[in-house]
């Protein structure tokens, strides 16, 4: 489906920072708020990043953290 909106220019101006932000085109920002809005509680997947709707940055950035800390050994390696 291909939809045009008019949107002031101060909300252009915010989705192109943010679109500039994540290396994303502002369609494919625009994509995913949309998606969220219109799906709450569904979780979307997409380039390689899979985030649960209704979690806070906060605790995406320590499922993140948790994730890429390299695993922990109780035995030594030898």
């Amino acid at each position: 489906m291909t939809l045009t909106i008019e949107v002031s220019g101060e909300l252009e101006a915010a989705l192109n920072a943010q679109a500039h932000e994540q290396g994303l085109t502002a369609d494919k920002v625009a994509r995913r708020v949309l998606a969220r809005a219109l799906t709450p509680g569904v979780e979307h997947e997409g380039d390689g990043v899979s985030a649960r709707i209704g979690t806070s940055g906060k605790e995406r950035a320590r499922a993140f953290v948790q994730w890429a800390r390299p695993p922990r050994y109780s035995a030594a390696l030898r």
